[in-house]
């Protein structure tokens, strides 16, 4: 017993040490997902129906968010690459694949499984969305020197 006490302490010390958490994800039909994110957000959840949408808040603006929602926390970044690129980001996949299904052929095009956008806002600060299926992931408002740290974030994110 003493040693299974020990050992539970030295685990958590080890992930505080590392000033990361991992952080689950819940996706309506079952899929679940883990991101490794920094210690110290703070943490905004919105739920809609089925959809979910999870973000951490950092003191200093940035944001890293998973999100089952059709408008992320970057929509606005990605209204600003263009409008034809907004909509094809934010289609409706059933709508459009119904619609071809209907005509009997592929008229619109539907939005690949994993998609990825990424640009730098007005105040000069980076942001990234993934679309992986229903589910996307992102940062935003990252200085640039912390780039490469937020993009260790995004490459955390893993089913299990």
């Amino acid at each position: 017993m003493r040693f299974l006490i020990f050992f539970v302490v030295v685990i958590m010390s080890c992930k505080s040490q590392s000033g990361f958490v991992t952080v689950n994800h819940f996706v309506y039909k079952g899929d679940k997902y883990r991101l490794n994110i920094p210690n110290g957000y703070r943490f905004k959840g919105s739920e809609a129906g089925v959809e979910k949408e999870n973000i951490y808040i950092y003191p200093d603006s940035i944001y890293v968010y998973v999100t089952d929602f059709k408008h992320t926390p970057n929509a606005n970044n990605i209204k600003a690459l263009g409008d034809t690129v907004f909509q094809f980001r934010f289609q409706n996949e059933d709508l459009i694949k119904e619609a071809n299904t209907a005509i009997g052929r592929e008229v619109l095009k539907v939005l690949p499984d994993t998609f990825e956008l990424s640009g730098i806002d007005r105040e000069g600060k980076y942001w990234k969305d993934v679309k992986i299926g229903k589910t996307s992931v992102g940062y935003g408002n990252v200085p640039k020197e912390k780039v490469s740290k937020y993009e260790g974030i995004l490459s955390s994110f893993r089913r299990y």
